[in-house]
């Protein structure tokens, strides 16, 4: 009996290898294809592009590159769970080397499933370009503040992440809203998640809040 457990046992050790063995392939070859697509979706924008101001041939370019970023960060935790403070990270760390010390960030290690993360990730990244080029980190004095909780809401648990802007040029709403705002707005819709983006004269303030 003890040696027919033991054969079991191994087998199963070694049924179970070769599935890990296998998905961790899956997910490799997944990264290596997304890469590509990514890389064949720029060069077909460079072109399609050609005619157009070159500020939106960047802007195009930078979500690309965010796009790949987070993927990069999904993968390497098998689309699984992902630290929000990685997340955070990742998406900030452009923004953190072109203003350094200009941006606080704080909140607790909750674990974003990969969707959301994306979602979050894209999120930060548009509103890291804004402050960049109109907002709290387009001068020298300004000063960006991001803080994110979870709270239980309808018998769901939810994460919520402040946006807060200070210290920039007078803030003024626009008189259209630009692509990235519209694009994480659906995306953050189709996940059940709600944004809200306020102008206000200090600087802007977005909240962003996704069911868990």
């Amino acid at each position: 009996d003890n040696a027919r457990l033991h054969d079991e046992a191994r087998r199963e050790i070694e049924q179970r290898t070769r599935a890990e063995a296998a998905t961790e392939l899956l997910l490799h070859e997944l990264q290596h294809r997304v890469k590509n697509t990514l890389a064949m979706v720029q060069a077909i924008a460079s072109q399609t592009f050609l005619g157009a101001p070159t500020h939106e041939r960047e802007a195009f370019e930078d979500r690309v590159g965010a796009l790949a970023a987070a993927h990069d960060l999904l993968t390497r935790h098998n689309w699984s769970k992902v630290s929000a403070i990685e997340v955070v990270q990742r998406a900030l760390r452009v923004f953190g080397e072109i203003r350094p010390g200009r941006i606080a960030a704080d909140g607790p290690d909750a674990m974003l499933p990969a969707g959301k993360a994306l979602l979050i990730a894209m999120a930060l990244h548009e509103l890291g370009t804004n402050a960049v080029k109109y907002g709290a980190l387009s001068n020298d004095a300004g000063s960006v503040a991001l803080r994110w909780e979870t709270e239980t809401r309808d018998a769901r648990e939810w994460v919520n992440f402040s946006w807060t802007e200070a210290g920039g040029p007078p803030v003024s709403p626009p008189t259209r809203r630009g692509f990235g705002s519209r694009m994480v707005e659906r995306a953050l819709r189709s996940e059940r998640g709600q944004a809200e983006i306020g102008f206000e004269p200090d600087g802007v303030q977005c909240m962003i809040r996704l069911p868990l």
